[in-house]
């Protein structure tokens, strides 16, 4: 790396308001946006390190305490909540992995044929609703899956523990390259390591704090580059799926398969975290749910209609008959392997503290210097989005109204929302 990229990646904190401040207005209220999805960044990660490109890019633009993720709280539930404004139950996308609990058939995102796979009818994400509309689209490290594919796509199926400072620079370079270059209005950017590595090692480690630091860099790579490149219209959110909780070793572990057999089970995924999918073998409903149902202190079972309502999850036909929640801390194993797999994990009741998500808004549709009092559902980042980009919103559970405030301007016309 040479070292004027060094020079742009770390300049001092009072250089990087300077130049925050010197984007102006655009002549157009349409905007360009960039989303920068952070993974597992925790709302009060930053409170871990000294990242002062974060605090400039906080303070020159809009700071909101956190966004209270969709549940449950795992990654491409809430990627497709943050890119459709859909809850769970109303998009479909109910898991990391997808599955047809009448087969017992899984599918990760990379094999899905079609987006009705996993996708309801009438739920388009904002890459599709933005094409529609005659906006240009891409997606940065997303897999890309038929039918909801954008105008131009990087993804190359690595392991998140392989990204590199220096890789995180050069997808800021081509990122940057399709708003300058292929005219693209809205694309996503996203990082994976911080997840990845807090999972292993903890939430606060220092491993995770050394990602951090990477991300901060990023942070400042990336504004200084649109300064440089006068995208001028470009604005700029980061956002976290999820957050992150700290998780021990436990002298009792749940296990599934220590009160029920597995030829009870029509399907079972477990050993994601605190959230167990449980379909019983045909004529075993009732069995399986007296089997578990008090069968461990810290684990709560369901069966799908007395799961909580506030949660907008259990409610769609894909779901499981039965459902298992751990208390915070602990994870649904099928079998215990004796030995702790991760030190941090996700998918908890996305009320906990531990699940709360970053959210930062920087661009001249925003707001400048504005620390927004309140938190707000994930739901409503979508509304949000299309305003900035000028795009009517396809039907969704969230609402402009709920962040209307972090926008310079906005015009409320044309929203349609989702009972």
């Amino acid at each position: 790396m040479g070292s004027s990229r060094l020079a742009a990646v770390f300049p001092p904190l009072f250089l990087m308001i300077s130049m925050l401040s010197a984007v102006p207005e655009p002549e157009s209220s349409d905007g360009k946006l960039l989303l920068v999805l952070l993974d597992g960044f925790r709302w009060d990660m930053d409170r871990l390190e000294d990242l002062p490109h974060l605090a400039a890019f906080s303070a020159q633009g809009v700071n909101v305490p956190y966004v209270t993720p969709a549940y449950v709280t795992l990654t491409v539930p809430n990627i497709f909540t943050i890119l459709t404004g859909c809850h769970p139950e109303t998009h479909g996308v109910l898991h990391n992995v997808f599955f047809d609990h009448s087969t017992g058939q899984f599918l990760l995102p990379e094999e899905v044929d079609n987006s009705t796979q996993i996708l309801d009818p009438g739920v388009e994400p904002l890459v599709v609703t933005a094409s529609r509309q005659g906006k240009r689209t891409g997606t940065y490290m997303l897999t890309p899956i038929p039918g909801i594919l954008p105008d131009i796509y990087y993804y190359q199926p690595l392991s998140t523990l392989n990204e590199t400072y220096g890789g995180f620079l050069e997808g800021v370079d081509t990122v940057l390259g399709w708003f300058t270059d292929d005219d693209v209005d809205f694309t996503t950017f996203y990082i994976a390591k911080l997840d990845a590595v807090s999972h292993i090692y903890g939430p606060e480690s220092p491993a995770a704090r050394s990602v951090l630091k990477e991300i901060d860099g990023v942070i400042g790579y990336l504004l200084e580059q649109v300064k440089q490149l006068g995208l001028t219209d470009l604005n700029i959110i980061l956002v976290a799926d999820h957050g992150m909780q700290q998780v021990y070793a436990v002298p009792a572990p749940i296990e599934i398969l220590r009160y029920v057999n597995a030829s009870s089970l029509q399907m079972l995924i477990a050993d994601y975290g605190p959230l167990a999918l449980i379909q019983p073998a045909p004529g075993r409903r009732e069995e399986v749910y007296a089997a578990l149902a008090g069968s461990h202190t810290n684990m709560t079972v369901y069966y799908k209609e007395d799961f909580p309502t506030r949660f907008h999850y259990a409610n769609h036909p894909r779901m499981t008959d039965i459902l298992a929640t751990a208390d915070p801390g602990y994870v649904i194993y099928s079998r215990y392997s004796g030995a702790l797999q991760y030190q941090g994990e996700h998918g908890y009741d996305n009320r906990d503290p531990a699940m709360r998500a970053l959210f930062r808004a920087w661009g001249p549709n925003f707001r400048r210097g504005y620390a927004r009092p309140d938190p707000f559902d994930s739901v409503h980042i979508y509304p949000l989005m299309c305003a900035v980009l000028g795009v009517e919103p396809a039907p969704n559970n969230g609402s402009l109204t709920e962040v209307a405030d972090m926008l310079a301007s906005v015009d409320c016309q044309g929203t349609r929302e989702y009972d």
